[in-house]
């Protein structure tokens, strides 16, 4: 009769072998990327071929691709984009009261106020590109969280000039 695993050592070398695996194919990033549509034909700095006077800029804006460059500082500062962000949110106030707050408050009542810090993320010309939601643990609402992010649209701020990330701090009611 042969030796027999036990089954902890079996889900362990299984284990095992699933993360080699897996780091041993993400080592070699992404397998076959399509090639672009648009590069098919070629670009004019790609049929100048790699001896023309096209630099590196000039070859990734042919292509369509986007060059990294230095990133710009805000011309409005972080704090004025964080105020402003804030009355954003101030305005929107009294409809999550209406829509959020009161129906959680009516059905449960402890703990009466929420608290919240909103990350936001504007782009340029102030439009909000990302945002989350972090709520305090000892007042925490689940209902009127899901409701926040559902119910509150996307703020705005004036153009700060470059791309900001603030925290804001937010409560109910």
């Amino acid at each position: 009769m042969g030796r027999q695993l036990s089954t902890p050592t079996a889900i362990l070398l299984g284990s095992a072998l699933i993360a080699a695996a897996v780091y041993l194919g993400l080592r070699h990033g992404p397998a076959a990327v399509a090639p672009d549509a648009r590069s098919a034909g070629g670009t004019a700095a790609d049929r100048a071929g790699p001896g023309s006077s096209a630099g590196p800029a000039e070859r990734a804006r042919a292509s369509g691709e986007v060059a990294p460059g230095p990133q710009r500082a805000p011309s409005v500062p972080r704090e004025e984009v964080a105020r402003q962000a804030a009355r954003a949110l101030d305005a929107h106030r009294p409809a999550l009261v209406e829509r959020c707050y009161r129906p959680a408050i009516a059905a449960q009542p402890a703990p009466r106020g929420v608290k919240y810090v909103f990350n936001l993320t504007f782009d340029a010309q102030g439009r909000q590109i990302a945002r989350g939601i972090l709520e305090d643990r000892e007042t925490s609402r689940p209902e009127i969280t899901a409701c926040l992010v559902t119910a509150l649209p996307p703020v705005a701020v004036a153009p700060p000039g470059a791309s900001v990330r603030v925290d804001v701090p937010f409560s109910l009611p």
